[in-house]
């Protein structure tokens, strides 16, 4: 018993998620303290440019990704359980030459669209020669994103979370001295650049610090040759269905705020909706660690053929975090007034608390679904996933008219009732969604136990001498 418990205290998935954890508390507290520092610096219109900039640029980023992190982490870590070293050299020269291709694709694209997506925006504004500039970062971030990711399927989480922390806390500085010197927008756009810059050689140091401890590490040479001769399809598939599973994750997400903004005569339940979820997702931040951690680790043992364990230990993350949630929940429920009273004074607090205190049933469920994503990846179920969501998509935007239309009528201040009223239906909407993928898990399990059974039964056999 004592064992059990040492091992779920100090084992090695114990450590990383708590090193996990403290470097998004660490990351998110210098995110604050840099939005404090542009929104106190800039003033209302600097800032303003600054949001949007930064918007112009995530928009065109979403190509920044295509589902390559989540597949090259699970690639790696399961050619590095099964000690395959060709495999494994191939995976990470895939990682590379990918990298490098998105990075400098998406430059491209940057710079040329740049100019016209801010005329289309809103062309008095200017903020097209910002935005250029910004989208060096897709060129210049390539170490930073190749590390990061390489970190994480080797299952080197405590260097993660350092490197992650590093690059946040440098940010920060950068920004401070930039808004401190009187540089503006333009100072601000060249910290956040040069701070990409900086950590990016810091990663190219950490691999190769790496690679002359870890004989399945190639030499940074060797590694780029690899990467030229590496296959262009390697993890094409499944990464084209991570990307098309996250996109319409985060196209559920915004649903609710553009169907408000289209419905009400003016943005403020829109706002009420937004400040609401903003704050669901900080308390989120409890569960991310935990989150971010079973991808590798699910990787592993379903490598190591261990899938008892993996359903015990999803069980049990299942099982912690919905508790935590549970908990949490019923804390913010008085606290939440006295919160958004004392962040963003009395008139949005009687607001947005109705809203919040709805996306506290998003929140539980979250909290059960910590592990969902990972074993979705992990059971090569993401296209599934993402049929699901494009199917509920009819359905779910109706009922947020419904609710948005139903709680206008309802409710005595007709902006608050359809905010309320759209959050009712997208957290019914959201955890319908959670609950089918939550029973369909277990049911990964069962596939995933059948195949290893199946490929036990395929291995040959040794000859028996009668």
């Amino acid at each position: 018993m004592f064992g059990r418990v040492r091992q779920l205290v100090f084992g090695r998935f114990a450590r990383d998620t708590a090193a996990t954890q403290a470097g998004l508390i660490a990351s998110a507290a210098c995110a604050l303290g840099t939005s404090i520092i542009l929104a106190r610096g800039l003033g209302e219109a600097g800032y303003g440019k600054y949001a949007l900039v930064f918007a112009l640029y995530g928009l065109v980023n979403i190509l920044g990704d295509m589902g390559l992190g989540k597949a090259s982490i699970r690639g790696v870590a399961e050619a590095r359980v099964a000690q395959d070293r060709a495999a494994f050299v191939g995976q990470v020269a895939y990682l590379m030459k990918m990298t490098v291709v998105i990075g400098v694709t998406v430059t491209v694209i940057g710079l040329v669209l740049a100019p016209v997506l801010a005329r289309l925006m809103n062309p008095s504004l200017g903020i097209g020669p910002y935005a250029r500039v910004l989208f060096l970062t897709s060129l210049l971030g390539m170490g930073r994103g190749f590390t990061g990711t390489l970190l994480a399927g080797m299952r080197r989480m405590r260097i993660l979370a350092a490197f992650d922390v590093s690059f946040a806390a440098l940010r920060l500085a950068a920004v401070g001295a930039a808004v401190a010197a009187g540089f503006g927008l333009w100072g601000v756009v060249g910290a956040h650049v040069g701070a990409t810059l900086v950590v990016s050689l810091l990663g190219v140091g950490i691999y190769r610090r790496h690679a002359r401890r870890d004989e399945a590490l190639p030499p940074l040479k060797q590694l780029g040759r690899e990467a030229v001769r590496a296959p262009w399809w390697r993890t094409f598939k499944l990464g084209a269905q991570v990307t098309l599973d996250r996109q319409l994750l985060k196209l559920i997400e915004v649903v609710p705020v553009l169907l408000l903004g289209r419905l009400a005569a003016s943005p403020e339940p829109a706002g009420y909706f937004n400040l609401a979820r903003n704050i669901m997702r900080n308390l989120g931040l409890a569960f991310l660690g935990l989150s971010k951690s079973l991808l590798p680790f699910f990787a592993e043992l379903k490598a190591r053929r261990q899938l008892a364990r993996m359903r015990r230990d999803y069980t049990r993350a299942v099982i912690a975090s919905g508790a935590a949630a549970v908990v949490l929940a019923a804390v913010c429920v008085p606290l939440l007034p006295v919160v958004l009273g004392f962040f963003y004074g009395k008139a949005w607090a009687a607001a947005a608390t109705g809203v919040a205190y709805v996306l506290l049933g998003k929140f539980v469920a979250d909290g059960f679904c910590v592990g969902l994503g990972a074993l979705i990846v992990v059971s090569g179920k993401v296209l599934w996933s993402a049929r699901l969501k494009l199917a509920s998509l009819p359905l779910g935007v109706g009922a947020l008219i419904g609710g948005a239309l139903a709680g206008r009528s309802w409710h005595a201040d007709p902006l608050v009732g359809a905010a309320v009223g759209a959050a009712a239906a997208y957290a019914v909407w959201w955890v319908a969604l959670s609950l089918v993928q939550f029973i369909a898990s277990f049911r990964m399990l069962d596939a995933l136990a059948v195949e290893k059974a199946a490929a036990e039964v395929a291995e040959p056999q040794p000859e028996m001498d009668f």
